[in-house]
Formats: C-alpha cells, structure tokens, sequence
C-alpha cells in the first residue's frame, strides 16, 4: 500500500493492536502506533489503563538515535500529607502490601485518587515525536467505544479476583460511584460477563474531546473545570493547580548491559532499576549451560528476584523526595555480593506474599527502526466514574505509605514507586528488542526471564515469553504449575521455600508483550498467552 510504513504491535488486547498497526499501514510511525493503541486499550481494557491513570514509556527514535524515558506517573494530590492517616491503619494485605485504611479511603472512592498522567503523557508523545494528526490517532477509539464491542474474558475476569481479608468485594470496590455501576453493574448486581454487549458514549465523548481540543484540555480547559468541581464537591485531594501544572519527565532512561546487548529501562521511580540489577547478578552465571528451570538455573532464577526484593522495599522511590542510591545498587561490588549470596545458597530475610495483577503493555517498531515500549495502569481502580465522562479513575493512593517518614509516604507531588519496566536492548547499536509487561511487581521478574529465554537459551519471541516461569520478592518463591516436580523438590531440598501455584499460565506472574529485531525491517512478536492472550499484529 502506498504511504504504507510495515511494523508490529503487540498487546493484550487484540482490538488494540489491529488499530494501531492499521495506522502503520496509512503511514504512521511506531509512536503514533503507540499513541492510537494506547487510547484503544482504555476502551477495550478498562479496569488496566484508562484516562484517569498514568504510565510511562521508554523510547528510540531512529532518525536522530535518540533514547528517551517519557515518565507520566500519578502524583499524590496536594491536598494529602504524610500523617493523615497515621491513626486509621488496620494492618495490611497480602497484595503489594496495601496498607487496610479505616473506611477503605485509600482504596475507593475519590480520597484514593492521585493527579493522574496518561492524557498528558500521550500528548507529550506525539508531540515529540508523532507524525499523523493527534486527532485521527484517537478517532477509532471513539467509534470503538461509541458503537461498542462484546465484553472480553479478560475484563469480566476481575469478578473472580481473589480478594484480600479485609478488602471490599469487587463489584462495590470496582463500581463505587452511581455512573460506575451503571456502566458496569448489571440488574442482579453483579458485573457485566464475556460476551456481553458494552457500550460507552460518554467515553466516547470525552475522546473526542480530547481529539478536538488537545491533551491540555484535560488539564486546563473545559475538561479540566468539568473534573476540578467534581473532585471539590467530593472531597478528593487533586485540584485544579495539580492538574494545571502537572508536567511530563522526560529523561534518559536507565542503561545497563547484559551478555553483549545494552539495555535502555525505565528511570527512577520505576522498574527499570530493578530490571537492570536482576540481569547483572544473572550475567554472573553461565545460564546457557544449565537446564531450562532444572533445579540449578530455578535456584539462581529465584534467588536473584529474591535479592530483587530488598532493592524494591529498602530503595525504590521517587528521587525527587527520596535519595536513591542508584550507582551504589548497579555497581559491580553490590552485584558481586548478591552474586555471593546465590553461590551461598542464600535467601533475604524477607517476607513477601504474591498476589499482583492489573495494567496493560504495548511495544511496538517500524521498518525505520523506530521503537516505543509503554506500559499504562490504574493501578487499583478506585471504583469512581465522573457522570458523564465514561472512564474510571486510579486508585494509586492504596500503593503509597499511610505510615510518615518512608519512602513511599504521602508527600504531595510525590510519584509512587513502581515496578513497570518498559525496556528496549541495542545490539551494535541498533534496536534488537522492545519489551515489556503488565503485572504489578512481578513485571521484572517477567521481563528478565523472558529476555534471558531469548539470549541464553535462544528461544523464539513466542517460546520465550510462553515458557514457565518463576517469581519472588523475598520469601517464598513462587513457580507456575508448569515447573516440574522434581525441580520443586530439588529446590525444597535446598531450603527455598518455594509454592507452586496450582495454574500452569499465571496472568499474575506478568504478561510479556515482545518483539525481536533483525536486519531491514525483518520483526518477529509474541504476546504472552497468559489470561486470554493477546496478539502480534504486522503492518
């Protein structure tokens, strides 16, 4: 086709991907690609991402090779300060460790919501770097949501969520507000099912105000006014001069090495630390000649997320607020000592149970060589739909500190720490691989074995990101159903503790969306086929 540029997108979401790689096709580049499936993904994966949320993206512009790290998190509101809910902590879940506030008000409901960043991070894209008009990037996400579509395994899958002691039901959790439940809630009071027909056109209408009007609208402008007197006749913490100033950080991302390939992460309050440490203790060991989670590649696969822990609980923060100690944790002598304790056969003193989820993920490249890795969240949803808007709110405020004095405590304007890793790896300085994935805190862990499946053991893209796979914090480590007996009862032997999930495909041990470059224009894809798949679509 004339004008027609070829590429890839992959995401969990097949509609998503068909929408960006069809503005490949009318000659996009990958970041309007990313641009367009990213709006998609908020109409087709609405308890993941959606307006009201935030994310981040790490990438390569190939005419001026040029690596950027576009950071657009969720802030705590100015209106919120550290000891506010000192009094009211009940104890905590076992999920992220979310901390059970009295009343569930940093959980639900408007007091849980932080500035939030997507719209802006999405315009901050395309203005960088976007070629199509804004407008016809968003365009089919209107039609999506204004003419509706039968509702995915993956979005009715949240009425099965596990749920904490201590935490509300789904539906009252998911669909707080009045213009929550009736989008979402049907007559009996349960959530919509697979295969129901979903429309939105109030989402549509927002969209499509965006599209008219720019990504400022939501920030300063019409948009703006309409959220701004919501939130004060609701009692939130985000107002107007949170909205207005709020700004896009771009920086250079994170860069390390692994086994010959350099690897360009997320910056500082993300992942991307942690990404680039679990390959550096893994580079310590001769992966390739070990069996594929045998009993020896499973114990420092697991022990090296393990150690990944402290770093998460001890370091992780928003620099701006909290000093981190970064060139000290990715230096050789801090590798080293981790190294050592794999050798050792030992495991940090850390106990961290594992129930994560949520988010979403696309990657995409194009024949230029262009490359986007984006990741986008709600977090938790906080249940809250502003009448007349059609999209749900974060609920970001359940992952910060409610105790002071930490490193994630409530200190406005602060990003909460997190463990999304959008990544690309170079190889003689060209893009090789573009990678990343939803879920939670087990996205590094998801992201490094994945890459390793490809480098050490020479996997496909869709081997690689298929294969079993193992997760930890600290203590226990936790293996799919998939990962044999005998290697279980090898590392048990060891003294890992170690828990077997009873499923063989754990949406909540991540979800890797990849992509492998080779030579002019030659891609190969693999979404992850953990909950309900998703697709690699070629333009």
């Amino acid at each position: 086709m004339d004008g027609s540029r070829h590429g890839v997108v992959v995401s969990p979401e097949p509609r998503a991907a068909e929408i960006g790689a069809d503005v490949l096709r009318r000659g996009g580049n990958a970041f309007d690609a990313a641009v367009a499936t990213a709006f998609a993904q908020t109409v087709f994966s609405p308890f993941m991402c959606g307006l009201g949320g935030w994310g981040l993206a790490t990438t390569y512009h190939a005419k001026t090779r040029t690596s950027k790290h576009f950071g657009f998190s969720a802030r705590v509101g100015s209106r919120m300060f550290p000891e506010m809910w000192a009094e009211d902590i009940k104890g905590y879940t076992d999920m992220w460790h979310v901390a059970l506030v009295e009343g569930h008000k940093n959980l639900m409901g408007y007091t849980a919501i932080m500035t939030p960043g997507t719209v802006a991070g999405l315009g901050e894209l395309h203005r960088t770097y976007g070629s199509l008009p804004w407008a016809d990037l968003i365009e089919p996400s209107v039609e999506a949501s204004d003419q509706g579509y039968p509702i995915s395994e993956q979005v009715a899958g949240v009425s099965r969520s596990f749920v904490f002691p201590g935490m509300p039901p789904v539906e009252e959790h998911y669909c707080w507000s009045d213009a929550a439940k009736e989008l979402w809630i049907r007559p009996d009071g349960t959530l919509k099912q697979a295969g129901e027909p979903f429309r939105n056109p109030d989402h549509a209408k927002t969209l499509r105000q965006l599209a008219d009007r720019g990504a400022e609208d939501f920030y300063t402008g019409d948009l703006a006014d309409l959220i701004v007197r919501d939130f004060e006749l609701n009692g939130a913490f985000v107002t107007a001069e949170d909205l207005a100033n709020y700004e896009v950080d771009i920086e250079q991302p994170l860069t390390g090495g692994y086994r010959g390939f350099q690897v360009e992460s997320a910056s500082l309050p993300n992942g991307g630390l942690l990404i680039l440490h679990i390959l550096k203790v893994l580079e310590r060991f001769d992966l390739a000649k070990l069996e594929h989670n045998g009993p020896e590649h499973a114990f420092l696969v697991g022990a090296a997320l393990a150690w990944a822990g402290v770093i998460r609980f001890r370091y992780l923060a928003d620099p701006k607020y909290q000093e981190v100690p970064l060139e000290w944790l990715l230096s050789d002598a801090y590798t080293d000592e981790i190294a050592g304790h794999l050798r050792r056969g030992e495991l940090p003193d850390l106990k961290v149970l594992h129930e994560p989820g949520g988010t979403t993920h696309l990657s995409v490249a194009d024949d230029e060589g262009n490359c986007v890795s984006l990741t986008q969240t709600l977090s938790i949803p906080s249940g809250v739909v502003i009448p007349g808007t059609g999209f749900t709110w974060n609920g970001c405020t359940c992952l910060m500190d409610p105790e002071p004095g930490r490193v994630n405590s409530l200190v406005p304007g602060r990003s909460r720490a997190n463990a999304a890793a959008p990544t690309i790896l170079f190889k003689d300085g060209k893009p090789a691989m573009v990678v990343g994935s939803p879920g939670g805190y087990s996205i590094p862990s998801a992201v490094t074995q994945a890459l390793s499946n490809v480098i050490d053991f020479g996997m496909s893209p869709s081997e690689a990101v298929a294969a079993p796979r193992l997760h930890s914090e600290g203590r226990p480590v936790f293996a799919e159903g998939r990962i044999s007996q005998r290697t279980i009862r090898a590392l048990q032997d060891r003294g890992m503790p170690i828990v077997q999930k009873p499923a063989n495909y754990l949406a909540s041990f991540g979800r890797v969306q990849l992509i492998t470059l080779a030579g002019e224009g030659g891609f190969a894809a693999a979404a992850d086929p953990r909950n309900d798949g998703g697709i690699a679509c070629y333009a």
